[in-house]
């Protein structure tokens, strides 16, 4: 048994050398016979480098831009080891959403939302205060309108806007694109849009009283084709803001921040021109509501709309429309300053992931990710003047760059969390006055101011 053992032993050491010796061919032409280890090391942790994992909630209800932006994204140096997950989620939706689920781990990392919920997103300790790096490089981009509605004066300690002993200037979101209204027109009914609102007036007046064109026997007023109309309604304070403010009303004061200075009583000149010459030409005896103008706009029963971007999609549908946008009208020889208003982007304040999401933060701004936010969804996007000529498609587009134009009088909108209170006050002003013609200017105005301090927790101005 020994010797048996013994044997196959010897005949396993003998294949084994066999197997191990090399063959001639495999044997090094030029061998080293005496290699030396020069302790040179080798860096495998990017080639095997850990990819990390963001969400991200973006309003894009089909996915198809978001899928691009990432694909783009993900072809960069920065975006390559990082893993994008978009979930479609409507943008005044995200920040009611992130207070339930971003603790949970179940949030999002960045989340788009409207420029009017970022002073409350902020109170709610929702947002990330971007490093002062990262908003130096944003702000090599970004539109002036577009960083000032985005950065905050706040202070963590006292949850206080407005200068403090502990307040600091922050940027708190990435402007993704802006917005504000414009004197929407029919083509075929307007040879050369008004540039004054005296001058658009006049021709109101001719053309409501003129019969329609229908075979009705009624007039364009009789039908509800007003000349000038609003996708809104007249008692809208956004709309309104272009005609307030060539009044001289802007609320709360002059950098539109101070929320003691709402200053509904220096709205009394626009509310009697809105009674005197603005009512009889949009809604004749009718309420502030009264007109449908945005169906008969589509429908090209009427020459004149305000209107914003975000009504472009629609009238672009309407068969037979054939549209421009043109400057808002002056009044008494001064021009209007509309508000401004953008899309923003933000990190969620207790993300995990700061760093990568910092990185696609960022990447929304570069020219790339702007082309797609405008063929694919038809955004202006939020980049200075002299940066959108590089933005393929935006020179050729028929609506975009007229919208950039209008944004040059605007104005930012305000975002300080006593503007939520500067909405309900200011609608129930102009319906008082444009629905009653009983009611006192001055007396609407000053109970405006009332219930706005009263809302916004000020006590009364007396």
């Amino acid at each position: 048994m020994k010797k048996l053992f013994s044997s196959l032993m010897l005949l396993m050491l003998i294949l084994f050398v066999v197997a191990c010796t090399p063959k001639e061919d495999d044997k090094d032409p030029d061998p080293d016979p005496d290699p030396v280890n020069n302790g040179q090391q080798y860096d495998f942790s990017q080639i095997y480098k850990e990819k990390e994992t963001i969400r991200v909630w973006i309003d894009d209800q089909n996915g198809e831009y978001m899928q691009a932006v990432i694909a783009a994204f993900n072809n960069t140096p920065e975006g390559k080891d990082i893993i994008v997950e978009h979930q479609h989620m409507g943008t005044v939706d995200a920040r009611e959403r992130l207070k339930t689920f971003g603790l949970t781990g179940n949030g999002a990392d960045i989340f788009q939302f409207p420029h009017d919920h970022l002073a409350a997103a902020i109170l709610e300790d929702l947002v990330y205060a971007l490093p002062s790096t990262v908003a130096e490089r944003v702000a090599q981009r970004a539109h002036p309108l577009g960083m000032e509605i985005a950065t905050l004066l706040y202070d963590e300690t006292t949850k206080q806007f407005g200068p403090g002993a502990n307040a600091t200037e922050n940027l708190y979101a990435v402007p993704m694109s802006l917005e504000s209204v414009g004197l929407y027109y029919n083509k075929d009914l307007v040879t050369t849009p008004a540039a004054t609102m005296e001058e658009l007036l006049a021709a109101a007046d001719t053309w409501n009283k003129a019969l329609a064109n229908d075979g009705s026997g009624l007039t364009n007023a009789d039908k509800g084709w007003y000349y000038l109309g609003t996708s809104s309604h007249w008692a809208d304070s956004y709309f309104m803001q272009t005609f307030y403010s060539a009044f001289g009303f802007q609320p709360f004061g002059e950098n539109l921040n101070d929320a003691s200075a709402v200053g509904f009583s220096k709205a009394v000149n626009a509310l009697t021109w809105f009674r005197n010459s603005l009512k009889p030409a949009t809604t004749g005896n009718g309420t502030y509501d009264s007109v449908g103008a945005g169906a008969n706009f589509e429908e090209g029963n009427i020459p004149y709309i305000i209107a914003g971007p975000w009504n472009i999609e629609s009238y672009a549908a309407a068969e037979g429309l054939n549209f421009g946008i043109a400057p808002l009208p002056s009044v008494n020889g001064k021009n209007g300053a509309p508000f401004a208003g953008a899309q923003m982007a933000a990190i969620y304040k207790y993300s995990n992931n700061k760093q990568a999401a910092t990185k696609f933060l960022e990447f929304l701004m570069s020219d790339v990710a702007m082309e797609l936010q405008l063929s694919m969804k038809n955004k202006l996007p939020a980049l200075k003047v002299d940066l959108l000529p590089n933005i393929e498609g935006f020179s050729t587009d028929p609506y975009l760059p007229a919208i950039s134009q209008q944004l040059e009088s605007a104005i930012p909108m305000p975002t300080i969390p006593a503007v939520q209170y500067y909405w309900g006050p200011g609608e129930s002003m102009i319906k008082a006055v444009w629905d009653n013609p009983a009611t006192v200017i001055a007396t609407a105005a000053a109970a405006a101011e009332d219930a706005y301090r009263a809302q916004a927790g000020l006590g009364s101005q007396n």
